[in-house]
C-alpha cells in the first residue's frame, strides 16, 4: 500500500492539480492526504472530484487555516472514514494484498501551544474506539 501526505499550502492553485496528476502517474498511490488545503466546502466539492480518485472526503479549514482532504482508490485496498475532526481524518483501511486492517490518519497538528492540549486529548481518545494497528 502506498500513501502520500502532502502539505499543499492551498489546494486552489492550478499547480497542485498538475503535480498531483504527476504523482498519481509516477507513484501510483492508494491514498493521498492533502494538508492545509485552505479551501471552503464549496471549493472542496469543486476541486476534489477533478483530482482523479474514486473516493474523497475532507475537513474544511478553520478561519482560512488548515483544512484536510483524503483521496483514495479501492484498487488494492478497501477504505472507509472512521472519524473526522477539525485537524484529522482517521480511516479504516483493509489491504487486500496482505489481508490486514489498519487505521491510517491524516493529521494537520496545531502550531499554537494553546491548541495542542485539546488536539492531544482527541488523539488519545481514539483508543476508546479503535483497537487496530
Amino acid at each position: 500500500m502506498k500513501i502520500i501526505s502532502w502539505n499543499v499550502q492551498g489546494a486552489k492553485r492550478s499547480q497542485v492539480l498538475l503535480e498531483l496528476q504527476f504523482l498519481k502517474r509516477t507513484q501510483k498511490p492508494n491514498i493521498v492526504f492533502l494538508l492545509e488545503t485552505m479551501v471552503n466546502e464549496q471549493n472542496s466539492l469543486r476541486i476534489l472530484p477533478r483530482l482523479g480518485f474514486e473516493f474523497y472526503d475532507f475537513v474544511i479549514p478553520n478561519n482560512h487555516s488548515g483544512g484536510l482532504a483524503v483521496l483514495w482508490h479501492n484498487t488494492n485496498i478497501r477504505a472507509s472514514i472512521l472519524r473526522k475532526e477539525q485537524r484529522a481524518i482517521h480511516m479504516l483501511v483493509h489491504d487486500l494484498t496482505t489481508n490486514q486492517d489498519s487505521v491510517i490518519s491524516g493529521i494537520y497538528a496545531p502550531a499554537q501551544p494553546r491548541d495542542k492540549d485539546v488536539f492531544w486529548h482527541q488523539l488519545f481518545s481514539l483508543h476508546e474506539i479503535i483497537c487496530l494497528p
